[in-house]
């Protein structure tokens, strides 16, 4: 018989069966979520990314994603790919700023393979030195064997060459005083440079602990079989006895204190333009419902208040895309505005933009119907595939470490009126409290 602590159903929404929830005595958690699919997927994610960085191991979370790809006692590096791939699996990863995570897709017949290499991964990483690569001194040397840290680098590279990344980098570091947020996922290339293999392990050894883990399967499974396995394969070490990585003190931002804005200049040949404000945290699920329900009626879609305003009804349009977006964390979430467009109407476009902005106080009953519905739609959409459930059930379980959220999400939508909407902008989309990114055409006034 399994050996968890405790078990809980949550009712999940479009989904068949409740999806259930298991609890061990070191803090490991398994979630069991059934899926009529012929596929199969199974994740694990960690309760850690640039969250829980300092300025001396910024980027370590996703260099440490990468090298946990690189061989274990059992496996050497690229066995575990090539192995799944052969079989049809889908396999990766991505660090975000609360979490890392790892997945494996693949033929439900093959899941006990996937599962077993899926777990000797996680628990018994090996991170070799000559996968993680020499360290050197970024900018002024390159390195002779171009391992793993180097790819890292490239990385990092690229990001710093892509117009958006430099208008968002620039923005999210503008919208926090101290808190990590403010600091690139990805790290700095003089950082992923120097930084040494053991401080990589002691960073694995301090949050790669099972009270930081969460296992989800979704497929056609029965729980009792999936537990035995996962208890047979995963057997976590001890590592009481290390010394732990320091993290930063961290206190939420939920509104911006000292509004920015930043210019930058480069070869383009139009203006970006991203607008930020903070939000209060994920777990606020009433707030983060209507932040997605905001998004919705502001900038997604052709029929969206901005794209209205800025595109559609314009005899000479000078935006040419804009749209919204919301990322919901942990410690408080972020919500965009970006926009290209003509770089000499900036001034213009900034003021209009305000303006739609101060309009948010006036929602109307069909607007905020319209938008119930997508989002009653995207939510929907969150549960048709195996990995879709997989996403939406770690996010859940990680960023608001709870799954309930999720049983209450339609409810808590059905709940949200204009007057709520209303009041909620005023308080956190005020035009007043939001940063401003914007990167114009070299010589541009």
């Amino acid at each position: 018989m399994p050996n968890y602590k405790e078990k809980q159903e949550i009712n999940y929404p479009y989904l068949s069966k409740p999806v259930s929830v298991y609890t061990y005595s070191n803090g490991y958690r398994v979630v069991i979520a059934k899926k009529d699919s012929h596929m199969a997927n199974i994740s694990t994610w960690v309760k850690t990314g640039s969250i829980n960085e300092n300025e001396q191991n910024n980027g370590v979370s996703h260099f440490l994603e990468h090298l946990m790809f690189k061989g274990t006692t059992k496996y050497k590096a690229g066995v575990f790919d090539r192995t799944l791939e052969s079989k049809g699996g889908i396999i990766n990863a991505a660090t975000w700023k609360d979490y890392t995570y790892y997945y494996v897709t693949i033929p439900k017949i093959s899941f006990d393979i996937a599962l077993h290499m899926h777990a000797d991964m996680m628990v018994d990483p090996l991170i070799p030195e000559d996968e993680v690569g020499p360290s050197f001194v970024f900018g002024k040397e390159i390195p002779e064997q171009k391992r793993e840290r180097y790819v890292v680098i490239e990385e990092i590279r690229m990001g710093m060459d892509n117009n958006w990344r430099k208008v968002y980098s620039a923005l999210n570091d503008a919208m926090y005083e101290k808190h990590p947020y403010k600091r690139e996922v990805i790290g700095t290339g003089e950082i992923i440079a120097s930084i040494k293999r053991d401080e990589v392990m002691r960073y694995y050894q301090t949050f790669y602990s099972p009270s930081n883990l969460t296992t989800v399967v979704v497929g056609d499974f029965e729980d009792d079989e999936i537990l035995q396995k996962i208890e047979r394969e995963f057997k976590f070490k001890d590592f009481s006895n290390i010394q732990k990585c320091k993290t930063d003190e961290r206190l939420a931002e939920v509104i911006i204190k000292n509004p920015k804005y930043i210019e930058q200049k480069t070869n383009v040949n139009t203006g970006y333009l991203m607008l930020g404000f903070l939000c209060e945290s994920a777990k606020n699920l009433k707030q983060t419902i209507a932040l997605d329900v905001i998004s919705i009626i502001l900038g997604e879609g052709k029929s969206s208040r901005l794209n209205t305003r800025f595109i559609e009804s314009q005899k000479e349009p000078y935006v040419s895309q804009i749209e919204t977006c919301h990322y919901q964390f942990k410690d408080g979430d972020n919500f965009f505005i970006e926009a290209n467009f003509d770089a000499d109407k900036k001034e213009l476009f900034i003021s209009e933009l305000k303006d739609e902005l101060a309009k948010l106080s006036n929602i109307g009953h069909d607007e905020l119907k319209k938008a119930k519905k997508r989002a009653k739609v995207n939510f929907a959409q969150d549960a048709e595939t195996v990995s879709d459930i997989a996403d939406s059930i770690g996010y859940y379980m990680t960023v608001c470490e709870d799954l309930k959220p999720a049983e209450s999400y339609l409810s808590t939508l059905d709940e949200i009126d204009e007057d709520y909407l209303s009041k909620f902008a005023q308080k956190y989309l005020n035009p007043d409290v939001c940063s401003i990114s914007v990167l114009l055409p070299e010589g541009e006034n």
